[in-house]
């Protein structure tokens, strides 16, 4: 049965592959390359096939790798979300906000709580829970906090974390049956152990904002390209240029789309009868992602690849080619030298692809699988900007933290 939900008040790469190559080799011979996982974590090496060649993709949610006390597993949070003195979220972009405290569409189900394991089901929706770790949130922003004081003067650096999509489509009538820590409230203390000189980027108010959209899939953990979007939107803000407008993209869609939901929840037939449909969004201005595999092999890709014939669990890897620890993405349209670096898990994948008509090379790291440093890159590249994107499961990872801090 569908859920029904309803709506109420709307208001360089070169030079890395060698060093990647020879890391992978000594991981192999060492038998410690590829041990780790995040929550339920597929095999590395899982991909779409591109003139036969193998896209990395990630279908995981970031939970069961979650190692931490049990006291700090139940930790709570308390107080208000936001201080007076807190830094509010670039909001002016978007006219859903203003100066007041923003309203949110309020959703409501009628159908009921089903939970399987860390996932909660509500119709042909499902939900991950999540727990705050305060141990592991003040690792993840000594991270940041280091590659900002790394490059100190020489290029900003932003941090995005990401609700999941229980902290921002569960129903609100349903809000009381799930055991799962506030989200609002967890994001605002990951951004308060960050060093001032950090633009941190507090998308919740604006995914809320938008919640009764099609922002997050139903059947797999990852955000959508349109909630992508609206944290692009909040990005461009901060940095102080214009968006480009949603209906100035081309877009493609694939339709079928049953991802790490319903993997997780072994098939289930709520999900399977109402898969998801990606919906992509292509650069205005031409663009090519050259991509460096987890085994050092070469190859091209557009930014937005043609997915209509992958496996129904492959369609998120439309997304500049999937996972793969290092992909450059050169704008053959731009001439002005300006360049970024991605820090990103898969969730950042939906994003790339908009900051593409902004800069003239944008370097993509995936801390799961790269091997470089994150520094390095910065200095030798001359980047003007070091984005990190996470979702929120993240930040909560011990073996996730653990290797975006071999990379910093």
């Amino acid at each position: 049965m569908k859920n029904r939900h309803f709506k109420i008040d709307r208001k360089l790469r070169r030079r890395l592959v060698g060093t990647l190559t020879v890391a992978l080799l000594i991981g192999t011979l060492c038998g410690c390359a590829g041990g780790d996982t995040e929550s339920s974590e597929t095999q590395d090496g899982a991909g779409v096939e591109i003139n036969d060649t193998q896209i990395g993709t990630e279908t995981d949610v970031e939970t069961d790798a979650v190692e931490a006390t049990e006291e700090e597993t139940e930790e709570e949070i308390a107080g208000s979300v936001w201080d007076d003195d807190d830094d509010e979220p670039a909001v002016e972009l978007d006219k859903d906000l203003g100066d007041d405290p923003p309203e949110y569409p309020e959703i409501y189900s009628d159908e009921e709580v089903v939970k399987i394991g860390d996932l909660v089901v509500v119709g042909d929706t499902a939900y991950e829970l999540y727990s705050y770790i305060d141990s592991l949130a003040e690792d993840y922003a000594s991270c940041v906090n280091t590659v900002a004081a790394n490059l100190s003067g020489k290029a900003d650096v932003y941090d995005i974390v990401i609700p999941l999509s229980s902290g921002i489509t569960f129903p609100d009538n349903l809000a009381d049956q799930i055991d799962s820590t506030d989200q609002e409230a967890a994001i605002s203390k990951i951004s308060k152990k960050l060093n001032d000189d950090i633009i941190f980027l507090n998308i919740y108010d604006v995914l809320r904002t938008h919640r009764d959209e099609y922002i997050y899939f139903r059947t797999d953990h990852h955000w959508t390209a349109l909630g992508a979007y609206y944290a692009y939107r909040q990005f461009c803000g901060k940095k102080g240029v214009s968006p480009e407008p949603i209906d100035s993209y081309e877009t493609k869609e694939f339709d079928g789309f049953l991802g790490s939901f319903y993997t997780d929840t072994g098939g289930l037939d709520a999900l399977g009868a109402n898969p998801d449909v990606v919906t992509a969004y292509v650069p205005n201005m031409s663009a090519t992602c050259h991509v460096t595999q987890t085994d050092g092999t070469l190859f091209d890709s557009p930014v937005i690849y043609n997915e209509t014939n992958a496996t129904a669990d492959l369609k998120y890897s439309t997304f500049i080619a999937g996972d793969n620890p290092y992909t450059e993405i050169d704008n053959a349209d731009l001439s002005d030298g300006s360049s970024c670096i991605v820090v990103k898990e898969s969730f950042g994948n939906a994003f790339v692809p908009f900051l593409v008509d902004h800069y003239q090379t944008i370097y993509v790291i995936d801390y799961r699988y790269w091997t470089g440093s994150i520094t390095d890159l910065a200095q030798e590249t001359g980047a003007d900007d070091v984005i990190f994107i996470n979702n929120l499961s993240m930040t909560r990872n011990q073996s996730l933290i653990g290797k975006l801090y071999r990379v910093v």
